[in-house]
C-alpha cells in the first residue's frame, strides 16, 4: 500500500528588513530535501506574506473555534487575514520553524502568528531551528513552551545555528556569509537538522 502523503512547512519566522532568515531557511531546506521520502512534500512559508492583527479578537477564542477532529470552518475567524493564515497552516501535517532570537525569545510576529490559531497546530510535530550570535537557544526554549501551550505535537528536534561569521553582514544586508554554511556543516549542524527531519517524518508516518 502506498504511503500516505504528508506535507511539511518550513516557516520563515521573522519579518525584519533586512533579514537573513530566508537565506538560512533556504540552506535548511537544501539539507532536508534530498532525504525527504517521495510521499513528503516540503513547502517554504513566509510569515511576512501573512500580516495579522496584533492580537486575536472576537467573541470566540481560537481554542474554541471548533472541536478536535473537526476542521476549522471556512471564514470562522471573521477576519480575512486570519482566515487566510488558518487555511494555509491547516494544509500541513508538520512544521519546521526557522527563527531568530530577539531579546532571549522569539520574534513578536511569530508569537502573534501562533496565537491566532489553535486547532491548526494541535497535535502536529515540529522541528525548531534557531539562529543568533550564540545560536538562539533561548528562542528555541521559549518556542517549545509556546508549542506546548497550543497543544502542538512532539518537538522532533531543535538545532541551534550560531552566526559566527559576518554578523554585521547578516544584520545590515540580510545576507549569509559565504563561509557560514560550511562552518555549520563542520560543526555537525547539518547532520543535526537531517536527524531532526528524519524523526519528524517518522512521527508523521506513525512509526514513532
Amino acid at each position: 500500500m502506498a504511503a500516505k502523503a504528508i506535507k511539511i512547512a518550513v516557516i520563515i519566522s521573522s519579518t525584519r528588513k533586512p533579514r537573513v532568515g530566508p537565506s538560512i531557511t533556504k540552506w535548511v531546506t537544501s539539507i532536508i530535501a534530498p532525504s525527504a521520502p517521495s510521499h513528503a512534500a516540503i513547502e517554504t512559508v513566509d510569515i511576512a506574506d501573512y500580516p495579522l492583527p496584533l492580537s486575536p479578537s472576537g467573541p470566540v477564542i481560537p481554542a474554541k473555534i471548533t472541536t478536535p477532529g473537526v476542521p476549522v470552518p471556512k471564514g470562522a475567524y471573521g477576519d480575512a487575514q486570519v482566515d487566510a493564515w488558518s487555511e494555509k497552516i491547516a494544509e500541513f501535517n508538520g512544521f519546521i520553524f526557522v527563527t531568530p532570537q530577539y531579546n532571549w525569545s522569539i520574534p513578536a510576529v511569530l508569537k502573534v502568528s501562533l496565537d491566532h490559531l489553535f486547532f491548526e497546530w494541535l497535535g502536529k510535530p515540529v522541528v525548531i531551528v534557531s539562529y543568533g550570535g550564540r545560536g538562539g537557544g533561548k528562542a528555541a526554549a521559549a518556542l517549545k513552551e509556546i508549542w506546548a501551550g497550543v497543544r502542538g505535537g512532539e518537538v522532533a528536534g531543535a538545532v541551534e545555528l550560531p552566526i559566527t561569521l559576518g554578523m554585521d553582514l547578516a544584520q545590515s544586508k540580510g545576507e549569509l556569509h559565504e563561509g557560514q554554511a560550511a562552518a555549520w556543516e563542520k560543526d555537525g549542524k547539518a547532520k543535526g537538522i537531517e536527524e531532526a527531519f528524519t524523526r519528524l517524518v517518522t512521527v508523521l508516518e506513525g512509526k514513532a
